[in-house]
C-alpha cells in the first residue's frame, strides 16, 4: 500500500513537475548557501543576485563560524578550545568511540580519496568531530579553525603547542603501546560481523571487506606491522615537520600557491572540482586539482617524505593521518574552498552538484522514476557513510552522502581566506556558459624511469594557448598513470617542454610543471588520472625560450621520478617498478 506520508509518484517527463522542481531547486540552493551579512562577501551569497528585500535568505547567518587558526584573536582562542578537546579525547577509554585514536581510525577504515566523494565524506567527518570537540571542550561556541596554507605555507606556530603536536606525551608513544591499548576495543567495536550473517555490501562490514579489512587483525597489521609501510609513527616522529623548520618545501609552496587555487576554483562542474567519478567511495578514479595538488602535497610534506627527501615520518603521510591534530585544520581549509567554489558557481549560474539534481525528489528509492535513478546526482547522493559518531559517541542517523552536500548540515560558515576573490569577481560577471575543448595527446615513451622519462605530446591550437596565457581561459593537462603496487610511494615530476636532459630541472625552473604525489598506500595500485593546471607554467616557459612548444608545434610533457631530478640524486631506485604513462590530454574551459 502506498504510504500517504510520501508524495504521489508522477509520470516521467511531466513538464509541470519539471518546472516545479526547478523552482524548488532554486529555493533550496539559496537556503543551502551559508550567508553572513556581517562579512565583506555577504553580498555575494544569494545564488542569482546581491542581497535585497527580494532575497530575504541573504540575511541569514550561520550559527557557528570557522576562523583562520592564525589570522585573528578568535582563531587563536578556538585553538585553545581545540587543545582542551584533544586532551579530553586522548583521556577517554578506548572503548568510547570518541577516544582520540578510535575517532582517527574512522578515517583509516572508511575515507575516500581520488573520487568524487572525497569532499563530502570529509565534510561529514569534520562536522561530527567538531560536535565532539564542542561537547568535550566546554566551549559551546567552538568551531573548528582552518589552516590557510596559501597565505601561510608552513605549519602554524600554534599547532606545535601542547597536545596540538602529536609528539606530546599525552599521545601514545609507540606502535606496540597502541596495539596493547587498542586491540580489545577494536576487536569489540562491532565492525566485524555481517547483520544476520548475510553479506550486505551496504553495511559496515560490507564496506570494510571492499577495502580488504576482514577482521580486526587486518587493521592492526596495517597500523603497526606492515613491512611495506605501517601507519603508526613512533615518537618523536609522529609529525615530520618540526617547530625549528616549519616551512614547506618549494614544491609544496607551488602546490598551494594562489595560481593553483585559482585554477582549482575555475572548475566548471562538480566532478572536475571534486575529483573523478568512481564506482564506490573505496575505489579511485583520479584527482582534481584541489585534491591532487594542495591536499596530497600538504599531507606528504607534513609527513616529511617530500620535504626531507629521505624517509616518510609522521602520521600525516598515510591513512592514520587524523592522529595529527593538524589533519582537521588542513581539511577545514579544503572544505572552505569547496564553499568558495559553490558560491562562485551559483553566482555564475553553473552547476554546484552532479548532473541530475534538478530531478531529485523526496520519494523512497523504490518509488523514484527511472530518469531520477539514472542521474549522476542519484548515484553520488545515495552513497552510504556508516562510521561517523556524534558528540555523545552514538552512531549518526545521517548516513547518506547527500546529507553532507551543504554546510547547512552543521550550520557553519567561514571567515574569508585565500580564493575568496573569485566570488567577488563572479558577482560582477553574472551568469555565463562554459565551452570545453579537449585535445588528445600521443604517448611516445610509456615507462617513467630515472634517466628515461615517460613522454607525451599534445597538439594544442596557438589561439587556445594564447588565451590560456593571457586571456583568462584555464588550460589543464590530464595525465593518466598506471601504478604498480607500491610504486606510488615515489613522487613523479612533470616537465613542460624544456631541455632534453631533465636532471637539472627543479621547482625554480620555468619548465617544472608539478609534482605528482599519492596520499596513503593501501588499495591504490592501478590507473589514476591527475588534473594539472598549465596556464601560468606555460607563460613562464614561453618567457624562458623563444618557442614554448616542441619542434612540431606540440606541447611536450615528460614524467620522471622525483629523486632522479630536482637535485636529489643518489637514491637507490634499482628495485622500483616504474609507473606507466597511459594517456595525456589537454582541455580548456
Amino acid at each position: 500500500m502506498f504510504d500517504p506520508r510520501f508524495k504521489k509518484p508522477t509520470l516521467p517527463f511531466n513538464p509541470q513537475r519539471r518546472a516545479t522542481l526547478k523552482k524548488a531547486g532554486i529555493a533550496l540552493g539559496a537556503g543551502m548557501l551559508p550567508l553572513a551579512a556581517s562579512l565583506p562577501y555577504a553580498a555575494t551569497q544569494a545564488p542569482q543576485a546581491a542581497p535585497s528585500a527580494a532575497h530575504p535568505a541573504a540575511a541569514r547567518t550561520a550559527r557557528y563560524r570557522r576562523y583562520n587558526a592564525s589570522g585573528s584573536r578568535i582563531g587563536l582562542r578556538m585553538l585553545d578550545s581545540y587543545a582542551r578537546a584533544v586532551r579530553a579525547m586522548l583521556a577517554l577509554p578506548p572503548e568510547d568511540p570518541r577516544n582520540w585514536y578510535r575517532h582517527a581510525i574512522i578515517h583509516t577504515l572508511d575515507c575516500p580519496h581520488g573520487n568524487w566523494w572525497f569532499l563530502s565524506w570529509h565534510r561529514g567527518y569534520l562536522g561530527w568531530f567538531e560536535q565532539i570537540c564542542r561537547e568535550l571542550s566546554g566551549d559551546p561556541q567552538f568551531a573548528l579553525p582552518y589552516w590557510d596554507w596559501t597565505t601561510e605555507p608552513k605549519v602554524p606556530a600554534g599547532l606545535f603547542k601542547d597536545v596540538l603536536d602529536p609528539n606530546h606525551s599525552a599521545f601514545i608513544p609507540t606502535a606496540r603501546d597502541f596495539e596493547s591499548r587498542l586491540s580489545n576495543a577494536l576487536a569489540n567495536a562491532g565492525y566485524w560481523t555481517s547483520p544476520g550473517g548475510v553479506y550486505n555490501p551496504r553495511s559496515q562490514y560490507g564496506q570494510l571487506l571492499a577495502r580488504r579489512n576482514r577482521f580486526d587483525a587486518d587493521l592492526m597489521f596495517d597500523i603497526v606491522t606492515d613491512p611495506s609501510g605501517r601507519m603508526f609513527y613512533d615518537q618523536p616522529n609522529a609529525r615530520g615537520v618540526r617547530r625549528e623548520r616549519p616551512d614547506f618545501s618549494a614544491a609544496t609552496v607551488e602546490a598551494v600557491s594562489p595560481s593553483t587555487i585559482q585554477a582549482a576554483l575555475a572548475a566548471p562542474d562538480y566532478p572536475t572540482f571534486a575529483s573523478q567519478k568512481s564506482s564506490n567511495h573505496a575505489t579511485m578514479g583520479g584527482f582534481g586539482i584541489l585534491e591532487g595538488k594542495p591536499h596530497n602535497s600538504v599531507h606528504r610534506c607534513v609527513g616529511s617524505r617530500d620535504c626531507n627527501f629521505v624517509e616518510a615520518q609522521g602520521f600525516m603521510n598515510d591513512m592514520l593521518s587524523s592522529v595529527d591534530p593538524l589533519f582537521y585544520l588542513h581539511h577545514a581549509n579544503l572544505d572552505r574552498l569547496w564553499d568558495v567554489w559553490t558560491r562562485k558557481q551559483a553566482l555564475l549560474g553553473l552547476p554546484t552538484l552532479p548532473n541530475g539534481v534538478e530531478l531529485r525528489t523526496d520519494l523512497p528509492d523504490d518509488q523514484k522514476s527511472p530518469q531520477e535513478r539514472a542521474t549522476d546526482y542519484y548515484r553520488w547522493a545515495r552513497e552510504l557513510f556508516l562510521f561517523f559518531v556524534d558528540g555523545r559517541g552514538a552512531a549518526v542517523t545521517k548516513t547518506r552522502n547527500e546529507d553532507y552536500a551543504s554546510m547547512a548540515a552543521f550550520d557553519y560558515d567561514y571567515e574569508p581566506g585565500a580564493g575568496e576573490e573569485v566570488v567577488t569577481r563572479a558577482a560582477s560577471q553574472g551568469r555565463r556558459a562554459v565551452t570545453r575543448r579537449v585535445f588528445n595527446g600521443t604517448v611516445s615513451s610509456k615507462l617513467a624511469r630515472p634517466g628515461q622519462p615517460a613522454s607525451a605530446s599534445v597538439q594544442v591550437p596557438a589561439a587556445a594557448l594564447e588565451q590560456a596565457v593571457s586571456g583568462g581561459a584555464v588550460l589543464v593537462a590530464n595525465i593518466t598513470l598506471n601504478f604498480p603496487p607500491m610504486a606510488h610511494h615515489q613522487p613523479y615530476v612533470v616537465i613542460l617542454n624544456g631541455p632534453d636532459d631533465p636532471s637539472g630541472v627543479d621547482v625554480s625552473s620555468p619548465f617544472y610543471l608539478t609534482t605528482l604525489t599519492m596520499f596513503g598506500h593501501h588499495a591504490h595500485a592501478g590507473a589514476v588520472t591527475y588534473a594539472v593546471p598549465l596556464g601560468e607554467k606555460l607563460g613562464q616557459a614561453r618567457a624562458a625560450q623563444a618557442q614554448a612548444q616542441a619542434a612540431d608545434g606540440a606541447l611536450q610533457l615528460r614524467i620522471v621520478p622525483m629523486h632522479a631530478t630536482m637535485g636529489h640524486h643518489g637514491h637507490d631506485m634499482a628495485d622500483m617498478e616504474p609507473a606507466e604513462l597511459l594517456a595525456v590530454n589537454v582541455e580548456t574551459y
